[in-house]
């Protein structure tokens, strides 16, 4: 009685297929191999499409910044250009400023 037990809790245990039949080794071990398989191509894919996404946010940050320095660039240039002696008063005060804030550490 009790190896009859044993066996239904054993046999419980083991793996089985659609219709309650015990599998063998051979099908157990193509299963977790195709699982792992299957796995690994998700993770790939995942892996892949989160580096694709990540390569076009790159480019779209690399493009907004390049646009952002020629515009700043272009806008300080016209701004010398139409006001030179502003512009060097603006320098000199930034100049004198940096220079009490260094004297000011010693």
């Amino acid at each position: 009685m009790r190896s009859r037990i044993f066996f239904a809790w054993g046999a419980y245990l083991l793996p089985q297929n659609s219709r309650g039949e015990l599998q063998s080794p051979q099908r157990r071990q193509r299963a977790a191999q195709t699982t792992i398989m299957k796995t690994e191509n998700r993770i790939s894919s995942t892996a892949s499409d989160v580096g694709s996404q990540a390569a076009e946010r790159f480019d779209e940050v690399q493009s907004n910044v390049t646009e952002t320095v020629a515009r700043i660039s272009r806008d300080t240039g016209r701004f010398i250009r139409e006001r030179p002696w502003t512009a060097v008063a603006i320098v000199a005060a930034v100049g004198i400023a940096i220079g009490l804030l260094a004297k000011g550490r010693d």
